[in-house]
């Protein structure tokens, strides 16, 4: 598999395989501190929701406070990610993740027949393809002093739980692999937000 992943530098137009990385990140921002509460329809800052709606946000939010804050992160000695303090950037990272999962879906829609296969990596469908570069963006190595320097003072969840707890939260993802119940990327609680 890494052999495979590696075909992705050196053989293919990162253009046709960059969908991911600026398809989260476009759809990131509104999502973003809540940003969406404080303008209305055509811009105007003015805070719209109403009782009930901000009630069931503060619900879905505890759920990602609740799901990430469960997280130990090896080599920290038993710290867990802050989920109260990167809770905006990890409702974006999972929101933004949903929004690009659904306009990548629409282009394809639209391209029936038309997409390319990547070469040398022909045995990955599209959904595939697509969760594979987002992780691969996020692929990296923390020293564990690093890592414990992270977690106190980033407001991000650490790399490696941007991909994978985003990832356990996109049903998508289970469906693109066919993963059986109980596969190890699954997550006992999941939580959606946007």
């Amino acid at each position: 598999m890494e052999k495979d992943l590696h075909k992705l530098i050196e053989m293919n137009d990162r253009k046709r395989f960059d969908f991911p990385a600026p398809g989260v990140n476009a759809f990131y921002d509104p999502t973003h501190n809540q940003i969406g509460r404080q303008y209305d329809e055509v811009g105007n800052l003015r805070n719209w929701w109403n009782n009930e709606t901000r009630a069931n946000f503060i619900k879905l939010k505890e759920c990602i406070i609740e799901q990430y804050g469960s997280v130990e992160v090896p080599y920290t000695d038993g710290m867990h990610i802050n989920g109260k303090a990167t809770q905006s950037e990890n409702i974006a990272d999972n929101g933004g993740m949903r929004a690009a999962y659904r306009a990548m879906k629409e282009a394809l829609r639209k391209n029936i027949g038309k997409e390319k296969r990547l070469r040398g990596l022909e045995q990955f469908s599209q959904e595939q393809l697509f969760f594979i570069n987002y992780a691969y963006i996020w692929c990296g190595k923390t020293r564990p002093e690093a890592a414990v320097d992270l977690l106190l003072n980033d407001g991000h969840s650490p790399d490696r739980y941007r991909v994978n707890v985003v990832i356990a939260n996109q049903p998508e993802f289970f469906d693109a692999f066919n993963c059986p119940p109980g596969s190890a990327m699954m997550m006992n609680k999941t939580c959606r937000v946007w």
